[in-house]
């Protein structure tokens, strides 16, 4: 079968990894890194199919004649320790194809999305016998330039051109998918986008072959998706268990979208189907409303007022058909669509639209003339509430201003309160202060106060120290002068 599997990845040396190391396995081949001397041996494994290097007409011969000469190269000139070296993903390949349409379907895919952008392309095949056909690409981050790499090109990092790689993957693939006569497809959206936009497309289709072929590709998309599994562990005994399962669910989806397919192709035209619940209804048989005929001669017309007929007795019921269920039948009955009649002495005509003017018709169904009603003018929320506020403003500052007692101030009394039991007016200071300071103010400044001990332990006089002697002393000797007073003066001073 057919599968979508595209993701791209970042060879990265702060990871650990190794272009050369990636390329060697890619390539079942021995490769020697010459940045760091070690060595990668692939050459073991036979699963190899075919392995081409695509490569800009401007890029050096010697650096794309193998893997090791390329990205050794690569490796050599990205200096930073923690840098990015490669870019690369693996593709599973539709197995519907022959060997020669997988490689030309991969390698013209690199050719346009990447190489004629620059990128210079490794691509190795593996397994294209069995069922898991696939391949690894690995593509360099840097412009190539016939002197040699230049810098990185920032703009192939998008996250959006990824998504347009994975779409012109899937287009190419239906391509050759079918050319080679087969009925798979690949799609590179989510199974829950596709049923989203299923949906919608059946909701708004004109015809039942258009709303059947998307209500199908709902039902088929309606399931979760297969997960995917190592390549290490696809031989165990589980991951053939849980690869079994999934199968078997795709298996049965694509089973119940033929049979909506079916169901919904083949239904009248007159139909209503309910996308969300794949339910059929059809449209409701026609009802008669019979309206009394207006007599001409009554002096005032009075209005009539339809009478609802009821179908016959012997009219065919209608329900809901449903694919999942064919026994199952609507419990709303289904009546005729409306047509309006005037009786005239028990024959009923149908009212129909007439190209002439009929000037009688227009004075028996005018209607009644009803007085109008005087308008009340609206008020918005806005309004109301700037009302209510501008009358409270005015009633208490203008009509009750002085009759209404003052409210007192609960706040503003007890701090009143507060105030006068903690603080007293110190007029030195020409501020309230604590009381407990203010006392103790009072008592330092009478006449007779005494320190307590523990006041004096509290502030000690400053002892009396002798003052140091000098660092810069000299030896210093009497001399006389013309004063006859003895000075002092240093050894071998010179007059």
């Amino acid at each position: 079968m057919a599968i979508f599997h595209l993701d791209f990845k970042i060879v990265k040396r702060s990871e650990g990894r190794s272009s050369v190391a990636k390329a060697a396995y890619h390539a079942r081949c021995r490769i020697t890194d010459e940045r760091t001397g070690d060595t990668y041996d692939y050459s073991r494994r036979a699963d190899l199919y075919g392995h081409f290097i695509l490569a800009p007409v401007n890029a050096p011969q010697h650096i794309v004649k193998d893997s090791t000469a390329l990205w050794n190269e690569v490796e050599s000139v990205e200096r930073q320790n923690n840098g990015q070296t490669a870019r690369y993903f693996d593709v599973a390949i539709p197995a519907e194809l022959n060997n020669d349409d997988k490689k030309k379907l991969v390698l013209e895919y690199c050719q346009k999305n990447f190489v004629d952008k620059g990128m210079i392309a490794d691509i190795a095949f593996h397994d294209l016998d069995s069922d898991n056909p696939h391949a690894h690409v690995m593509l360099t981050l840097k412009t190539i330039e016939p002197e040699g790499f230049g810098k990185k090109e920032r703009s192939w990092n998008d996250r959006k051109i990824s998504v347009l790689w994975r779409e012109s993957w899937s287009a190419m693939a239906n391509s050759y998918l079918a050319a080679a006569g087969s009925s798979e497809r690949i799609d590179h959206r989510s199974l829950q986008a596709q049923h989203e936009e299923a949906i919608e497309k059946a909701a708004v289709a004109l015809d039942n072959e258009e709303k059947a072929l998307w209500l199908a590709k709902a039902t088929e998309t309606n399931r979760p998706a297969m997960k995917r599994i190592h390549s290490a562990k696809w031989r165990s005994k589980a991951a053939q268990e849980q690869r079994a399962t999934e199968q078997a669910v795709r298996d049965a989806a694509k089973q119940e979208a033929v049979e909506v397919y079916k169901t919904f192709s083949e239904l009248d035209l007159e139909i209503v189907v309910d996308v969300r619940s794949f339910t059929i209804t059809h449209l409701a048989e026609p009802e008669e409303i019979v309206l009394p005929k207006i007599r001409s001669g009554s002096s005032a017309i009075e209005p009539q007022r339809p009478e609802l007929v009821a179908p016959a007795p012997h009219t065919r019921m209608r329900g809901v058909k449903s694919y999942r269920d064919k026994s199952k039948v609507s419990k709303v009955i289904a009546g005729k669509k409306p047509s309006v009649r005037i009786s005239d002495s028990g024959t009923n005509t149908i009212l129909k639209t007439s190209t002439s003017q009929n000037p009688n018709r227009a004075s028996r169904s005018a209607p009644e003339r009803v007085k109008r009603k005087q308008a009340i003018p609206r008020q918005d929320n806005i309004f109301k509430r700037f009302t209510a506020i501008l009358v409270d403003f005015i009633r208490g500052k203008f009509i009750w201003a002085k009759t209404e007692k003052k409210k007192v101030d609960i706040i503003s009394k007890e701090h009143d309160k507060r105030i006068a039991e903690n603080y007293v007016f110190d007029e030195v200071l020409g501020h309230p202060v604590p009381i407990a300071e203010y006392e103790k103010r009072a008592k330092f400044n009478q006449d007779d106060y005494k320190p307590t001990s523990d006041e004096i332990r509290r502030f000690p006089s400053r002892p009396k120290k002798e003052q140091p002697e000098s660092d810069y002393r000299m030896d210093l000797i009497p001399h006389a002068s013309k004063d006859k007073a003895p000075r002092m003066r240093p050894q071998g001073y010179r007059k």
